[in-house]
């Protein structure tokens, strides 16, 4: 496998959120989840019905208190640890709770693969090309 410079894997990374907050619109703008422990589900205008599943939930507040509104909007983050060559980028997804979603969305009840990257010379030839890992 080929050794991918630091700044590559910061531009894949912006590329990797911006294919997670496609999904993410997508869940925005359809969800139908109202249970505050339930994963989000939405479904896009071909009838494709995509979850995130929870990964946390957020503090359970005492009987009496007032409860924390769950889902959406969501916050994505990025979690990045350098170490010495390696780069690794975790993506989190937050709900308004505090509850976190599991990164990658599931379309139709099945995970989707993880997204793949290329890093391109100006002449188009393709210097790396790998996969992402989840988790």
């Amino acid at each position: 496998m080929a050794k991918i410079p630091n700044q590559a894997k910061i531009a894949i990374l912006i590329v990797a959120a911006a294919a997670l907050a496609v999904v993410v619109t997508v869940l925005l703008r359809n969800s139908r989840s109202s249970s505050r422990l339930s994963p989000l589900t939405a479904t896009d205008k071909n009838g494709d019905k995509w979850v995130l599943e929870l990964a946390s939930t957020p503090y359970l507040p005492a009987a009496g208190d007032s409860i924390a509104r769950t889902g959406v909007p969501l916050l994505i983050r990025t979690d990045v640890q350098i170490a010495g060559r390696d780069v690794s980028i975790a993506l989190i997804v937050e709900g308004q709770g505090g509850e976190t979603y599991v990164p990658g969305a599931q379309k139709n009840g099945q995970r989707l693969p993880a997204p793949g990257l290329k890093i391109l010379d100006e002449a188009g030839k393709t210097l790396a090309a790998d996969t992402f890992q989840y988790g």
